[in-house]
């Protein structure tokens, strides 16, 4: 680990859409950085630990289930008087004439019964009224944020806010479209839990129309792409040539017989959909045979994060080849299939 300056109280809010991807990704950036933290009690898309102000700011860089981080202040029972008083008592580093502005958040029913609009301007009046700063909607220069969840009130000063522009390289507005490919969230979320950082290699060996690796190189990795398929592999480049900026390697290959040795970072989605094809190989065959070869190519300490029917077992087969299974997370795709993303560690 690196030096680092004394830890401060980081308020992480995560979206909503996955109950256990979000911290988990929060969790693999500040590994990867190198950043020693404690994690906190936390609660429903709050996630708390104390680690350097740095810490935030990096993992606001590369995480897609990140709505925003904040320095917290302070924390108090969701009641508004309990919340006012806990401001009062707080010291306040706000400017006089700063532009400022509290915006409060509602966690799955949290704060149901508190009358938001009101104990905003109780906040701010009460802001207003002890730093001089200037409440400003449109413009704020400073923003705190409160989060009503799992009974509790979180405030905090935010540092940062969540990625966007994800948007534009959603699979449709690909130059390049195949129906089985991921979209940029899980796709990026899925680089970070490789623990891989800028100026690394990733490799997809099943890169498809390239959404990881899309993604890789956005996060400033260098993305190695692989697949058997041909129009695959002209799909890929075509997407990376129109959203990212070399360097990125793409080849024909198959993944049961990699080329590589020594690699930290593997990230991919096999086939396994209505979509998808797994060109007559059988899908257990398919996946066993891949894992053998992910165990070879990859360095002691690299991680591996896949994609796989929860069916099919991928975390037993895993352990089997002789990985370590760091977590798994399940995603319903639809009706009859639920998708396993599990992470593994070559010891």
């Amino acid at each position: 680990m690196r030096a680092m300056p004394p830890p401060r109280r980081i308020l992480f809010l995560l979206k909503g859409d996955h109950e256990t991807l979000p911290r988990a990704e929060v969790e693999a950036i500040l590994e990867a950085e190198g950043f020693k933290y404690e994690a906190r009690p936390g609660a429903p898309q709050v996630f708390r630990c104390l680690a350097p102000i740095e810490a935030a700011y990096r993992v606001a860089e590369r995480a897609y289930y990140l709505r925003a981080c904040a320095e917290e202040l302070f924390t108090a029972p969701d009641d508004p008087s309990m919340i006012l008083s806990s401001l009062s008592d707080l010291e306040l580093d706000l400017q006089a004439g700063r532009r400022f502005w509290v915006r409060i958040r509602r966690v799955r029913g949290g704060g149901r019964d508190v009358d938001v609009n009101s104990l905003r301007r109780g906040m701010l009046n009460q802001i207003e009224s002890r730093t001089g700063g200037v409440p400003d909607l449109a413009r704020p220069q400073v923003v705190y944020l409160g989060v009503f969840s799992g009974g509790s009130f979180y405030f905090g000063r935010v540092l940062a806010w969540g990625r966007g522009g994800l948007e534009g390289r959603r699979a449709k507005n690909r130059p390049f479209f195949h129906p089985s490919t991921l979209q940029p969230k899980l796709a990026g979320c899925m680089v970070n839990l490789t623990r891989v950082r800028a100026g690394e290699l990733l490799l997809d060996p099943f890169c498809g129309a390239g959404a990881i690796l899309m993604e890789a190189s956005i996060l400033g990795c260098i993305p190695i792409g692989l697949d058997i398929s041909p129009k695959m592999v002209r799909g890929s480049r075509l997407n990376l040539e129109y959203f990212c900026p070399p360097p990125y390697h793409l080849s024909l290959g198959d993944a049961r017989r990699l080329p590589f040795r020594e690699l930290g970072a593997i990230a991919t989605d096999p086939p396994y959909g209505r979509a998808a094809s797994t060109v007559g190989v059988e899908l257990r065959s398919l996946y066993e045979d891949f894992l053998h070869s992910a165990y070879d190519i990859l360095r002691p300490g690299g991680y591996l994060c896949m994609a796989g029917p929860d069916t099919l077992g991928v975390t037993y087969m895993g352990l089997e080849d002789g990985f370590i299974h760091v977590e798994s997370h399940l995603m319903r795709v639809h009706g009859s299939l639920t998708r396993e993303i599990a992470v593994f560690r070559r010891p």
